[in-house]
């Protein structure tokens, strides 16, 4: 009977996957047909990501799995300078092991495509996303695969609404002087961007007046999700989509966009020159801009690059946010630059 027994659960396992194979590959375009007949051969892929947090990266890579199967998805997650310098060591090395790098930094890919590092792609999905985050790189060596914003988050158990922070300013203000909590540029792509945009509104002195407050300075700018639940600090620059995430599960964090605006991050995400499984990551590219990721993240607070798709409850979408947005030319000017000026400024 145990024998009869595995058998029956192997002809249906043989069955279901039968099934599924078909059904995936009767919903596929000719090109997405032939990239997952070449993703089969390649078998897995390995991404290294700054995007969402590990949890949501993690969803993903399974996502992307279960509706490509015989194709896994190895989910390398750190903050986006950390992922870089790793990037940077495996292609100096000559052992290339990511074949789709994403980061929240957009300076390393015009860095990664003036040293010749990237593969040429162009996902078909592009063109289905937001106007706005289409042909970012008109040379097509990278996509915008996700967007977010940087902007303040409270612990509302510490803070009233009306006293929280509303503007950037307001941060540096003495009254804040050991309450706030930030990220560092040294590590986190969004935390980089954000100094670009600051100190082009209000100057490097914005920096010099935050540092008299004593900020708490983590890594990640998701960092400043744990600080405000433990209470080491009230007030933070944050992502608000881990904070809304945080808020959904009954933390008492909130979001508020500045009225001198939130600072929009793109993320693009590319394929490695010399990678060793290039048809699973255009594959995994276009997965990243499918419908069916935008939904997953959406579902977990992160903004949508599908116009179709629309936020949860309690999320903003790009529209409804008054924005900063660096250009790609100021971030790849200013940044490396206020890397070396962070650390002469907060002593780091």
């Amino acid at each position: 009977m145990i024998r009869t027994g595995r058998r029956i659960v192997a002809i249906l396992a043989a069955v279901c996957t039968g099934v599924l194979g078909i059904s995936t590959a009767a919903a596929q375009s000719d090109h997405e047909k032939q990239l997952y007949d070449g993703a089969r051969k390649e078998g897995q892929l390995t991404w290294y990501t700054a995007h969402y947090d590990q949890a949501l990266a993690t969803k993903i890579g399974k996502a992307f799995t279960q509706k490509y199967p015989g194709v896994q998805a190895n989910v390398i997650k750190a903050t986006a300078q950390v992922s870089f310098q790793r990037l940077l060591q495996d292609i100096k090395a000559g052992q290339v092991q990511s074949d789709v790098f994403s980061s929240t930094d957009v300076s390393h890919f015009v860095y990664l495509k003036q040293k010749g590092d990237l593969e040429k792609y162009v996902p078909e999905n592009e063109r289905k996303i937001v106007a706005a985050f289409q042909n970012v790189d008109p040379d097509g060596f990278s996509a915008v695969t996700w967007a977010g914003l940087v902007a303040i988050s409270y612990n509302r158990d510490k803070v009233h609404e009306a006293e929280a922070p509303n503007n950037w300013p307001i941060l540096a203000d003495p009254k804040w002087t050991g309450k706030v909590a930030v990220g560092d540029p040294n590590f986190s792509g969004m935390v980089g961007v954000w100094t670009v945009a600051m100190a082009r509104l209000y100057g490097w002195d914005y920096f010099k007046k935050l540092n008299q407050g004593k900020p708490l300075i983590g890594r990640s700018i998701d960092d400043s999700v744990t600080v405000l639940n433990a209470g080491e600090r009230v007030v933070a620059a944050a992502d608000p989509a881990p904070t809304l995430r945080s808020a959904a599960k009954g933390n008492p964090l909130a979001v508020i966009y500045p009225t001198d605006g939130a600072v929009a991050i793109i993320g693009p995400s590319g394929i490695i020159k010399g990678a060793k499984s290039p048809n699973a990551g255009k594959l995994f590219l276009e997965f990243l801009l499918s419908t069916e990721a935008a939904k997953l993240v959406a579902e977990n607070f992160e903004q949508s690059l599908r116009p179709e798709v629309t936020p949860p409850p309690g999320a903003k979408s790009l529209a409804e946010v008054k924005i900063v947005r660096p250009s790609i030319e100021e971030i790849a000017k200013d940044l490396p630059a206020n890397k070396e000026r962070w650390k002469e400024t907060f002593g780091m």
